[in-house]
C-alpha cells in the first residue's frame, strides 16, 4: 500500500484544529501520545503490526512524524 502526504494530513486534520507545517512540533499542534497513536492506527493497515512506542515518542516535528508513518506503511 502506498500512502501520500495528503492522506496523512487528512487524518491529522480530524484530530488537530490548528494550521500546521512540517516544522510544527507535535506538541504545539496538540498531538499528544494517545492522539499520535490513533493517527497511526488509522493509517497503518495491519492491526497486528507492532509499533515501537519509543521510536514514536522520539518524533518531535510533524515532518518527521509524516516520514515515519509513510515508512511504516511501506514495510
Amino acid at each position: 500500500m502506498q500512502i501520500f502526504a495528503e492522506d496523512i494530513d487528512a487524518t491529522i486534520r480530524r484530530f488537530v484544529r490548528v494550521p500546521f507545517t512540517d516544522a510544527s512540533t507535535l506538541a504545539e499542534i496538540g498531538l499528544d501520545s494517545l492522539t499520535t497513536l490513533r493517527v497511526v492506527a488509522e493509517l497503518v493497515p495491519d492491526p497486528d503490526r507492532e509499533i515501537d512506542l519509543a521510536e514514536l515518542a522520539d518524533l518531535k516535528t510533524l515532518g518527521r512524524f509524516r516520514a515515519w508513518v509513510a515508512g511504516q506503511v511501506a514495510r
